[in-house]
């Protein structure tokens, strides 16, 4: 280790550490331009896939979900300018995006954007929280996706297969792949022989729509 001397001063590390996330956000700004163009040009039926966040999961390694945000985002982007041109710059984290992107519209844009600008993450996370459900639309939609949850679970003994095909709210739906996650990764941890069998033969796949629709294929314990 360096002795106390050698070591930066914090007000450095604090410069350099809020620059590298400026440039992180200019990048991730950019990636974006570079996925919604590939989807536009459906670049992803030259490996025969279904849509564009499945070849980002294939590709890139991100989850489904993440995936299917990627591309809303990027696609919500091409009619926000201001927006666009923060995010560019490297000023907006993609988490503020993200939440801009839900709520933001032609109308609303430059207001919404002074306002991120000035706010945590948190707080304007918040404030977009509040806009979507203070809108009819938005209510009717948490409603109908509420009124349409379910959980199905089908057991093929012959496969020693088991299919959960759950619908729920995408917020909740979020959770409950990260809570899939996690279980696997500790199933693996506790037992290392089920690294390459059961856990590991285990998808989630989660269509784009308000409500999160997962189908989870996994063997069965026999």
């Amino acid at each position: 280790m360096k002795a106390a001397a050698e070591l930066a001063p914090i007000e450095d590390l604090d410069r350099n550490i809020v620059t590298l996330c400026s440039h992180i956000n200019a990048a991730t700004y950019e990636l974006l331009v570079l996925i919604r163009e590939f989807d536009e040009r459906a670049g992803w039926l030259k490996w025969g896939l279904k849509n564009c966040a499945e070849w980002l999961a294939w590709r890139c390694d991100f989850s489904m979900t993440t995936a299917l945000e990627k591309v809303r985002v990027a696609h919500a982007l091409k009619i926000l300018p201001g927006i666009s041109g923060a995010f560019a710059s490297g000023e907006l984290s993609y988490s503020k995006v993200r939440a801009l992107t839900r709520v933001a519209s032609r109308r609303n844009e430059d207001e919404l954007l002074v306002f991120a600008l000035r706010a945590t993450a948190a707080q304007f996370a918040e404030r977009c929280r509040e806009l979507r459900c203070g809108r009819e639309d938005s209510i009717d939609s948490a409603a109908r996706a509420y009124a349409n949850r379910s959980l199905r679970v089908r057991r093929d003994r012959l496969r020693n297969m088991m299919t959960i095909t759950v619908e729920l709210p995408l917020e909740s739906g979020e959770l409950v792949e990260k809570a899939l996650d996690k279980a696997r990764d500790d199933e693996v941890l506790a037992m290392p022989d089920l690294a390459d069998t059961s856990w590991s033969r285990c998808t989630l796949t989660s269509p784009r729509s308000p409500a999160a629709k997962g189908v989870l294929h996994c063997p069965s314990k026999r």
